[in-house]
């Protein structure tokens, strides 16, 4: 009986492990909305929305907005990534207006906590901020039918749900080492510790049979 108690112990440190070590490495999930508005504020769009589930590229369509004449308020906000992963980052890829690729002056598109509230702005045009006196877009664009944004986010670990794995070089062999990993995770490695110690019980235990 003592031995089927050691083995069940060994087993749960090992699933307790598991569950440490993904979330060690689990990345944080946001909301990204679109923020759009024509000049005379008819057409309008503030939910369309996608879910960053980590790094890699995301795409946000919206048909709410079909028949807008021009850009008053044109931006993509992540909610509270910012704020809560604040190395992490995103950038503008694509924007497509009724199925066409819209050009557009990457230089010129704003990034950042641009209204102070946490959240990361992708600010592409807004005739309420700086990209009014220097668009990179050509804020006189009408939409028909829809429109999709596409950006991509990295900093943030793990990957978009969606993605396709990247490929890597293989790495390099690491000597083996009983120090702790300096990352944080020492609970970790107090747990590994705990199951060697009873693996080995479990063993000797056996032996004495």
């Amino acid at each position: 009986m003592k031995l089927k108690k050691i083995i069940a112990a060994v087993a749960a440190a090992a699933v307790a492990v598991s569950t440490m070590a993904i979330n060690a490495f689990a990345a944080e999930e946001y909301t990204a909305k679109l923020g759009f508005a024509d000049t005379a504020w008819t057409f309008q769009d503030w939910e369309a929305n996608t879910t960053v589930t980590g790094d890699g590229q995301y795409t946000i369509e919206s048909t709410l907005v079909a028949g807008a004449a021009d850009f008053g308020v044109f931006v993509i906000d992540i909610e509270g990534m910012f704020a809560g992963s604040p190395e992490a980052t995103a950038v503008l890829d694509k924007i497509e207006v009724d199925g066409a690729e819209l050009s557009f002056d990457a230089s010129k598109i704003v990034y950042g906590d641009v209204e102070e509230k946490g959240n990361y702005r992708i600010e592409i045009f807004n005739t309420y901020g700086t990209t009014k006196d220097n668009p990179g877009v050509n804020q006189a664009t009408p939409i028909t039918t829809d429109l999709k944004v596409t950006f991509t986010v990295s900093g943030l670990g793990g990957a978009a749900e969606d993605a396709a794995p990247a490929e890597t070089a293989e790495a390099p062999a690491v000597e083996a080492t009983t120090d702790a990993p300096a990352t944080g995770n020492a609970p970790v490695a107090v747990m590994v510790s705990v199951m060697a110690v009873a693996g080995a019980a479990a063993i000797a235990a056996k032996k004495r049979k």
